[in-house]
């Protein structure tokens, strides 16, 4: 007789109320969204002047060789005045997100883990994913920020369900998945070079497992390889690189980097372990990797690899991925990257978790707390995310923003703007200072200067020769501009 109540059916509301509390205020504050004054209006305003194909061009030429994150931003919603669709695209990304973690553990789990709780884990890993990002505004709601990180990361977590599909087919290159493989590689590489160095080093190390474990490497895979060669090609050898990267000094100094890589990576991996729900879900994981690593599980053999080697990969990418920021820029990585770097992280982590209850699979099978759920440890838990999820900082700044009516208030003076801008009949429009800047949605105001490149892009978006904020008293400390971002702006 089915138990009306379980450890099981608990925990699988648990962590669907997780997802909801982090992801209800995230939907509402997308309907407040809007075009962000860093970089979203200078691309629109670049195809005004040049055409798509054009913009596309000056920019690979001038500045960035991203050439899928390029296309994005050359065709945003504001190109055909669709302000509205800023609402959309955020609600859109979480849902992509979401699908992307059922997807991938849908794969890993057939046959062992139930619908019920591919669910449950899925939400339980967006849960984790969204309250460790290092910028919810710059991972959903600026656009240039999604054309060239958030929406790679969604699109890496389909691309290893397709992997995992087509190898278990056993089709080869006969098979219509390997062309659904090269289009995701050929958008993951171009968004950005972080994931360049992610996409290459992942196809790297299955080649090595599949010559250590298989001896030989699959034709499709094979195909893959070269193929992101090119992708990868077409991203570095763009003439615009080297302007974008030779305007710091401490650029491309080998041991510089290293040892501040090791030095910045000790302590924000010591808080993303400390400060986060990760270990905590870790402890629900424990079943789930038992139940991977059965004899039953198709998906056994992609555990099955010497745990060493697994650490070392592991290890090694998340400390290629934060050098490389001080070798090309001379600078720590900036939150829109570590929102990757903590994507590799958390995926990488749960890898690695399974591989080692693989290993120690004989001396941990009599242990209660990896071969099931009990009561103790599904009350410890739950109080134990609660309590988390209060202290998150994330969750903290998305429902104060919402609670304090900020956002709301952005909302309305971002629309009187527009109003003014379309009504005032001056070639250079004075426009009040926001007196709100919600963090969770806005990464910055235009400047008190006419010239400021930001202003200038504004102003010719809509027509007009300049726009500068009015000299209005601000009262409010929310009210000061926030500092300069790193853009992708030249």
């Amino acid at each position: 007789m089915n138990q009306l109540i379980t450890p099981n059916k608990i925990l699988f509301f648990l962590l669907i109320s997780c997802l909801l509390v982090v992801a209800t205020p995230l939907v509402l504050l997308a309907f407040y969204n809007h075009p962000s004054v860093v970089d979203d209006y200078c691309f629109a305003y670049t195809v005004m002047r040049f055409g798509v194909w054009q913009s596309q061009k000056f920019y690979y030429d001038g500045w960035t060789g991203r050439y899928f994150h390029n296309f994005i931003v050359h065709t945003s919603p504001i190109i055909w005045r669709s302000f509205g669709a800023y609402a959309v695209f955020p609600i859109m990304l979480l849902g992509l997100l979401w699908t992307g973690f059922f997807t991938l553990i849908h794969q890993v789990g057939q046959r062992v883990i139930s619908t019920a709780g591919q669910v449950a884990i899925a939400s339980g890993a967006c849960f984790l994913f969204i309250t460790q990002l290092r910028s919810i505004v710059e991972f959903f709601y600026w656009y240039t920020g999604m054309a060239g990180y958030s929406l790679a990361s969604v699109l890496l977590l389909f691309l290893l369900s397709v992997f995992i599909a087509h190898d278990r087919q056993r089709t080869g290159w006969k098979s219509l998945l390997l062309v659904l493989e090269a289009i995701l590689i050929l958008c993951i590489i171009g968004s950005s070079e972080t994931w360049m160095v992610v996409m290459l080093s992942f196809l790297g190390f299955w080649v090595l497992v599949s010559l250590i474990y298989r001896r030989t490497v699959p034709v499709p895979l094979i195909l893959l390889l070269i193929w992101a060669g090119l992708c990868s090609y077409a991203l570095v050898q763009a003439p615009g690189n080297a302007i974008r990267m030779g305007g710091n000094g401490l650029s491309q100094d080998f041991l510089f980097s290293a040892i501040e890589a090791v030095k910045f990576g000790s302590v924000y991996f010591r808080d993303q372990l400390l400060k986060s729900s990760i270990l905590i879900l870790s402890v629900l994981f424990l079943p789930v990797a038992y139940r991977l690593t059965d004899s039953r599980s198709p998906a056994r053999s992609y555990f099955s690899i010497y745990w060493w080697l697994a650490l070392g990969f592991y290890l090694g990418l998340l400390f290629v991925l934060t050098f490389l920021h001080f070798w090309a820029v001379g600078v720590p990585p900036v939150a829109r990257l570590l929102n990757v770097v903590n994507l590799v992280w958390i995926v990488g982590w749960f890898y690695m978790l399974t591989v080692w209850v693989r290993v120690f699979r004989p001396q941990i099978s009599n242990w209660s707390i990896v071969t099931g759920y009990q009561w103790p440890t599904v009350a410890i838990v739950a109080i134990l995310l609660g309590w988390v999820s209060y202290q998150n900082a994330n969750l903290r700044l998305t429902y104060d923003d919402l609670r304090s009516g900020r956002a709301k208030e952005y909302d309305q003076q971002m629309k009187e703007r527009y109003q003014l801008m379309a009504s005032s009949r001056s070639d250079t429009v004075a426009v009040p200072p926001l007196t709100v800047l919600p963090a969770s949605l806005v990464l910055n105001d235009l400047s008190y200067q006419s010239g400021d490149l930001f202003n200038s892009c504004w102003a010719g978006y809509f027509y007009r020769k300049g726009v500068k904020l009015s000299a209005a008293s601000v009262t409010s400390a929310d009210a000061q501009p926030a500092p300069r971002q790193v853009t992708s702006q030249p």
